[in-house]
């Protein structure tokens, strides 16, 4: 499939997004000064409609309104096992990278090393569904949506998968932000990993292809503003009535609202980004994902150093940056390929 300049603008932004989430710009225990709350909630929240937005792409990308049995089954199960290899080499990876180096300055590196594998070795249901580092949560929440949609999609039709999609969303918002509700589920798991997103944004952005959904641009950023709005009501509600904190949330209703509107912006825009470059990045998309926290961890410490504001802009974007180099470095071997595709 001929990738759509629009949707590879639109990763390439998500992902600075999502930079911008692990980064934390002036973030209140450096800038604890009232002005700085509506920033530090603009650099987190907004970008939360993200990860959502990988998902509704993936569903895109993998639906086919017809495809053999057999060869739907074997793409399946490439892609699957692309995704475990994935999961399993990046949480070596960040096993193996200290997560603050400036405790090397007290402790060796094979205590560090071994101090992290025990952590993840002591907390089977964090190695299954997060691996190595907490960004990793993606690719297990995309190998299990994407395996519980092929299974609950017979003959490849979406919408079956929403009998299951639908009470799975429901319980991990339940469980999750309206957890302190009174209709809230107190669950022994993080209900932002798993099936319980993924499924929901998959089979949607899998139906909006298999039955040919199409908005104007007008109506597909009306869409889009409109699940911003509601992320920004629900999160006001939340804290207004229940005192659940602004920047708590993975994800709302209001998240994957927008995430679809996005999806449906794109393919109404479709020549979106190409002249500015964009496109051309966001095939290092994945890429950069899932390596930005190495440089996240390593310029880290510094962000108490320079408690400046340009700062709190130039890490994100040095993050972004280098993760994206490495990627371009990577790619260029056939022996590292498989470390960012």
């Amino acid at each position: 499939m001929r990738r759509i300049a629009s949707i590879e603008s639109f990763r390439c932004l998500a992902v600075l997004g999502v930079i911008c989430i692990h980064t934390k710009p002036f973030m209140r225990d450096i800038f604890p000064t009232p002005a700085f709350r509506l920033p530090e909630y603009l650099f987190n929240q907004p970008p939360r409609v993200a990860v959502p937005f990988f998902f509704v792409v993936s569903g895109y990308l993998l639906a086919k309104k017809t495809l053999p049995s057999h060869e739907r089954q074997a793409r399946m199960r490439r892609y699957l096992r692309r995704l475990l290899r994935l999961l399993a080499i990046w949480t070596v990876i960040y096993t193996l990278v200290p997560s603050f180096w400036p405790a090397l300055g007290q402790t060796n590196y094979l205590q560090i090393v071994a101090q992290q594998t025990r952590g993840l070795l002591g907390s089977p249901c964090l190695l299954l569904f997060e691996g190595g580092k907490v960004h990793l949560w993606y690719l297990p929440a995309l190998l299990t949506g994407v395996a519980l949609l092929w299974l609950g999609a017979p003959g490849g039709r979406a919408a079956p998968a929403l009998f299951l999609a639908v009470p799975l969303f429901v319980v991990g918002l339940l469980g999750g932000s309206y957890r302190h509700t009174p209709l809230g589920l107190h669950l022994p798991l993080v209900t932002r990993d798993g099936p319980f997103l993924s499924l929901i944004c998959l089979t949607t952005g899998a139906l909006i292809r298999q039955r040919g959904v199409r908005l104007s641009v007008a109506g597909a950023l009306a869409l889009t503003g409109t699940g911003l709005a509601l992320h920004l009501l629900e999160s006001w509600f939340l804290w207004r009535y229940y005192q659940v904190p602004w920047l708590y949330h993975d994800y709302l209703l209001g998240t994957v609202v927008a995430a679809n509107g996005l999806l449906l912006l794109a393919l109404a825009w479709p020549e979106l980004g190409r002249r500015s470059g964009l496109a051309a990045l966001g095939r290092y998309t994945l890429g950069v994902y899932l390596c930005h926290y190495l440089f996240v961890d390593l310029l880290g410490p510094f962000t108490y150093l320079f408690e400046i504001r340009i700062w709190q802009l130039l890490f994100p974007l040095l993050v972004y940056l280098l993760s994206l180099g490495l990627t371009v470095i990577l790619g260029r071997f056939p022996w590292s390929r498989p470390l960012v595709s």
